[in-house]
């Protein structure tokens, strides 16, 4: 009698739901010949430096997350990016206070090319343990409708597969701050210091990743 094989633990599972869910997003957009980081504007013509896309940014009051995509000036960006998402959580009875989870780079096919964490001043975040961020990544859910909901979809299918990578960079972010911090500078001046932007980052490659917890003959070609 062959050996009968565990059922797969729900968090496979789940990873292997949510790799479907963002190819289904991307593989939807590609039928129309649109890339995301185009869906991403939401319908507006141009992309404005600075601006936020959806203009009052996808927000979802029952779980406090949300989200934008814009870009920077050219020399502000990374090589091969288009634009990027902010991921946020806000405090429920505290409106004006929030914190940065995650920042995701896309490149102009749409494709995500790199995720990192940000100095306070970028945002304007209250910032909170590696731990809570770690915590935040692994619950965010955003919710919406119209033109963002493919894109909501989108993210949040894209934080549950990069879930241990974006907490091993919410670590990364700490520990840089608390070595800057032990050579002498003081941590409130330090995370409003302009020439700090990025405190940590890594580059990803979200072909690898859904091949990862597809099954074979669902592998995505590169």
């Amino acid at each position: 009698m062959p050996t009968r094989l565990p059922a797969k633990p729900r968090n496979d599972q789940a990873m292997a739901a949510a790799a479907r869910q963002l190819m289904a997003v991307q593989a939807s957009y590609a039928s129309s010949g649109t890339p995301l980081c185009q869906a991403a504007l939401c319908g507006a013509r141009d992309f404005v430096e600075w601006a936020h896309y959806p203009a009052n940014d996808c927000t979802d009051a029952d779980s406090g997350f949300e989200f934008y995509y814009h870009a920077h000036t050219r020399d502000e960006m990374s090589a091969g990016e288009h634009g990027h998402f902010h991921v946020f959580r806000r405090d429920a009875g505290k409106a004006d206070k929030f914190f940065h989870v995650i920042g995701i780079s896309l490149d102009a096919k749409g494709l995500p090319i790199k995720l990192f964490t940000t100095n306070a001043w970028v945002t304007g975040e209250a910032m909170v343990p590696a731990a809570t961020v770690a915590k935040a990544a692994q619950q965010f859910s955003v919710k919406a409708h119209g033109r963002a909901a493919p894109i909501a979809r989108w993210v949040t299918a894209l934080m549950q597969l990069y879930g241990m990578e974006i907490a091993e960079l919410a670590r990364q972010r700490d520990a840089k701050l608390d070595r800057l911090t032990s050579a002498g500078q003081s941590k409130k001046i330090l995370q409003q210091d302009r020439r700090v932007r990025i405190l940590s980052q890594r580059r990803v490659n979200v072909l690898n990743k859904l091949n990862q917890h597809c099954p074979p003959d669902r592998e995505v070609a590169p």
